[in-house]
């Protein structure tokens, strides 16, 4: 419940990390997404999808949709946090930012084929860009 996080916190539930290299399966899906090398002990939110602003030293913030969980359409066990930021291209690897969860989307899915997963994935953009653009 971001609302009741960012209410006792008096502000947003922040999540920092390094970016670091994943798999490059959404920049193959047209999603290029920076996954964030969280801290063991980091306060991770429940597996899902987010919006979010992604927070770089000196820029302004980005909107951004993010994923939290093991990428099941693709049978992933590895827990990741993954950060699309809209309307951005450029190279975040090896920068240290942060993620401000604004609003939990939805659940994470296990889609049958990449077909719905990308209209879902087009749809959880369209939510961001409402919510914070």
């Amino acid at each position: 419940d971001m609302a009741a996080a960012a209410a006792a916190l008096d502000r947003p539930h922040r999540l920092e990390g390094v970016v670091v290299r994943g798999d490059q399966r959404g920049r193959e899906l047209g999603f290029p997404t920076a996954n964030l090398l969280c801290h063991g002990y980091a306060a991770v939110p429940a597996d899902g999808v987010y919006a979010a602003r992604l927070v770089r030293r000196g820029h302004p913030d980005l909107a951004a949709a993010v994923s939290v969980g093991t990428n099941p359409t693709f049978s992933g066990r590895e827990r990741r946090v993954e950060a699309y930021a809209l309307d951005f291209s450029g190279d975040l690897y090896g920068e240290r930012v942060a993620l401000d969860f604004v609003a939990r989307l939805r659940g994470q899915v296990r889609y049958d084929s990449v077909e719905p997963l990308l209209a879902q994935m087009g749809e959880d953009v369209s939510q961001v860009r409402e919510l914070l653009l």
